[in-house]
């Protein structure tokens, strides 16, 4: 891990070097919807570390005169906070953009990445206004057992509604970065629904064994104590996210024991259940 991590820096630093030695250019472009700019998230911070690094990229682009560009454009820059919160204002996720940038076509990353110099007005650009439209039409698949399945690009999974153990429950299926594709996550949930009655009582046991002591103890105020038929009586399955190599998390209303929270089971098809939590 620490290899990766010392190689990815010794590439930025390549980046950054590169960007010194590099013109100025104008690009206009699309951001996706999965960016979190728009959601005032849009950076990550180390602990410690004085600026943050942006995350935005662009699913087309071009610079002005030029053809358009259908593969990502990375942005990579070091901010300060009110550099950031001037980016967070003015750029939207699924809108089209014009920055000033240094580009770097062949990054030492084997893409393109760019270093965002100023924020432009909003272009007028038919060719990627198009391109906006034609990534906003829907896209779903159809699973011969879970139905029409629709993606959802600001989670990247296909979103839609299963019937487990009789019950309709909400189905995520997660997009595998490496490939793009649903394959992987699709068998994930192909298994559990296949011994969908021992995966219940697997569920239901486990959050029992796990959480139910933890209520009783820090979340009772005076009333009588639950056993584990009251426990698992209360929750009830919400939806169930799968993902790439087995791995799986059962979302649960919690009947109020924790008040309001979420319970969260998950685990993987190879090493079982491995943590139970509740979430906000």
């Amino acid at each position: 891990m620490e290899d990766i991590f010392k190689e990815a820096s010794i590439k930025k630093e390549k980046l950054h070097r590169e960007f010194a030695e590099l013109p100025e250019t104008i690009i206009t472009g699309v951001v996706g919807a999965r960016d979190a700019v728009g959601n005032k998230r849009g950076a990550g911070k180390v602990p410690g570390d004085e600026y943050w690094s942006l995350k935005l990229s662009l699913i087309a682009w071009k610079e002005l005169g030029k053809k358009i560009n259908n593969s990502p454009l990375i942005f990579s820059n070091d901010l300060t906070y009110s550099e950031l919160k001037l980016i967070q204002d003015h750029v939207e996720r699924e809108s089209l953009v014009q920055f000033k940038v240094k580009l770097s076509k062949e990054s030492p990353f084997g893409d393109a990445r760019a270093q965002l110099l100023s924020i432009l007005d909003t272009p007028d650009d038919i060719e990627l206004k198009a391109a906006l439209e034609k990534y906003k039409e829907p896209v779903e698949v159809t699973h011969p057992e879970f139905g029409v399945l629709v993606l959802d690009r600001s989670l990247d999974c296909f979103e839609g509604t299963i019937n487990w153990q009789g019950e309709p429950v909400e189905l995520s299926v997660s997009v595998d970065e490496e490939d793009g594709s649903i394959s992987s996550s699709l068998k994930t949930i192909e298994a559990l629904y296949s011994q969908s009655g021992d995966w219940s009582k697997k569920i239901a046991d486990y959050a029992v064994s796990e959480l139910l002591e933890v209520m009783n103890k820090n979340w009772l105020e005076g009333e009588k104590e639950f056993t584990a038929s009251d426990f698992i009586n209360s929750m009830e399955l919400l939806f169930i996210t799968v993902y790439p190599d087995g791995k799986f998390e059962f979302c649960h209303d919690d009947g109020d024991m924790f008040l309001g929270h979420s319970i969260i089971i998950s685990g993987s098809l190879t090493d079982g259940l491995s943590e139970a939590g509740i979430s906000g």
